[in-house]
This record gives structure tokens, C-alpha cells and sequence, in this order.
């Protein structure tokens, strides 16, 4: 929380804009002390109690409460020991005590090297107490520079037919998945969403999911890639369609991991999955045919 000028400090237009500037700034200041610190108490105290949060996979923590329970999960794992940097790009006063905010961070590994970038849209309001608090925060993963760049074509104009397959999931098996998942973290900026009892790491970059498998000793699969999986409109049409190319009829797995529906194979008997829900993890960017 940011604190406003003291009582008597003079009322003009200019005057009281400028204070309310600082102060917002002090706030994107004061939860990046916190995120350094790994406070997520202090962190989500920078945001309304009722705050409309979303992540950048889309997620809804309920309110300040929320907020401070997801930070304090990523303090402790995925983003223990990282900075970060801000950058107010530019703030839109609708009204005296309301504002909007064009925020951009970047989530800094312990070595200093940059492991995310994000951009977020706020609402910023002052308080009945004289603070400012965030009271809405839309947060993402801004598209590569490469991606902003491509100019425009045919292809790339045109909708992606739905009902197209779309590799989404590949399987490792690892000996160490915590120590690998830190490695893809680190250097690839993958975002680890879920692990396993038996210590299985879950991976994603937004539109693929590596799923790192804790290695059995006392098992005959061995270490390295094990399989793939597609995102399919429907698992009955691909199955029909790979009984018809002469391929064993895909299998339905019976898991409590919410990911692939059906097990197939290929001529060579390499496995992949097949799924209609989908791998878990980040949603990707809708495209042209789902906006």
C-alpha cells in the first residue's frame, strides 16, 4: 500500500497528479521489493481485498487472498530466489482517484538472466484511507519479437482448420524430474504447473507440455523420450482413422492424471496420446478461428 500526501498539501490539478504518479509508481516499486523478498503476504497486500486477478494462463485467485496463497506456491518453487523488474509504460487517469495501468515486468532468474517477460493492463483506485490500491490486474506473456515482426501473409492470415490435429504433449522419462524441470525453467523459461506424489514434473512454454516422468528403478521403461501426444477435435475420428491406416486400435487409459484419453500407436510402435480435453497447462493464445 502507497500512502498520499499529508493533509493540507495544496489541492491543484497539476499538483495533486503528479503526487498521484509517484505514488502509483511507489506501488509497482513496493511489490517488486516483495516479490525479491519472496513476501507473498506483502506482495498481495499492494492489491485490493476483492482485486479481479488474472493470470497469465487465465487463472481467477479469489481476491487478495488468493493472490497471496498463488505467490506464496511460486515464491517457494518455481520462482524462489527471482526479481522483479517493472516498468509503468503509461497510466490513464479516468477520473481523480481512478486510473489504468500499462505495466511491463520481467521475472529475473537468481544468476540475473531473464526467464519471463509479461505485460499487464490495471486498475488502480484510491482509497477512503488515502492509499492506492490495485483493484483489477490482467496479466500475459506478450508474443516473441519474431511473432510481432513475420509480416503478414496468405497463410498465416487464414483460420487453422479446428479439426486439425495439434502436437501438444511430449513425455519424458528422468531420473531426477525436479532437477530437470529446474533446467528447462531456467534456461527455457517453461512454466512447471503440476508434479506428481512420486515426484513427476509438469512443463509448459503456453502451447506445448513436457511432462518429465520420475524414473523407476525397479521398472523396465527406460530413461529419455517415451512418448507424444496430440490435441484432436475428436479421439472416435482419429481412432477410426488410424484403424483404417492398418494401426492397433488406440487404447483407452484408465488415470487420474487429467490429461491424455486414449494411447495409440504408429507403424513402427512408437506410442503418442491422443486427447480431446487437452494436456493441462496454459491455454495458448486463441487464433483466428477461436477469438
Amino acid at each position: 500500500m502507497t500512502e498520499m500526501d499529508e493533509p493540507g498539501t495544496p489541492a491543484h490539478p497539476e499538483v495533486r497528479r503528479e503526487q498521484d504518479l509517484r505514488a502509483i509508481a511507489a506501488l509497482w516499486d513496493a511489490f517488486a521489493r516483495d516479490w525479491a523478498a519472496g513476501d507473498a503476504r506483502r506482495f498481495a497486500a499492494s492489491f485490493a481485498e476483492d482485486c479481479d486477478f488474472t493470470t497469465v494462463r487465465g487463472g481467477k485467485p479469489a481476491g487478495r487472498a488468493g493472490i497471496e496463497a498463488g505467490h506464496a506456491e511460486l515464491f517457494r518453487g518455481p520462482y524462489a530466489g527471482t526479481t522483479l523488474d517493472t516498468e509503468l509504460r503509461a497510466v490513464r487517469f479516468l477520473r481523480p482517484g481512478l486510473a489504468t495501468v500499462d505495466a511491463a515486468s520481467a521475472i529475473r532468474a537468481p544468476g540475473g538472466a531473464v526467464r519471463t517477460r509479461t505485460h499487464a493492463l490495471a486498475v488502480v483506485e484510491r482509497t477512503a484511507e488515502r492509499t492506492w490500491l490495485i483493484t483489477a490486474f490482467h496479466n500475459m506473456v506478450p508474443a516473441s519479437p519474431a511473432a510481432r515482426e513475420a509480416p503478414p501473409s496468405k497463410e498465416s492470415a487464414m483460420p487453422a482448420p479446428v479439426t486439425r490435429p495439434a502436437l501438444r504433449h511430449l513425455a519424458v522419462v528422468a531420473r531426477d524430474p525436479e532437477k530437470l524441470a529446474a533446467f528447462y525453467g531456467e534456461v527455457f523459461a517453461m512454466e512447471l504447473f503440476h508434479r506428481d506424489p512420486d515426484g513427476s514434473c509438469f512443463l509448459s512454454d503456453g502451447y506445448l507440455t513436457l511432462a518429465l516422468i520420475k524414473h523407476r528403478l525397479d521398472g523396465e521403461t527406460p530413461v529419455g523420450m517415451n512418448h507424444f501426444g496430440f490435441h484432436v477435435g475428436s479421439t472416435a475420428e482419429v481412432s477410426e482413422a488410424l484403424v483404417a491406416a492398418g494401426t492397433p486400435e488406440p487404447a483407452e487409459r484408465f488415470t487420474d492424471r487429467p490429461y491424455a484419453e486414449y494411447r495409440a500407436m504408429d507403424p513402427e510402435g512408437n506410442w503418442f496420446d491422443l486427447s480431446a480435453h487437452g494436456f493441462g497447462g496454459p491455454r495458448p493464445p486463441a487464433g483466428p478461428a477461436e477469438a
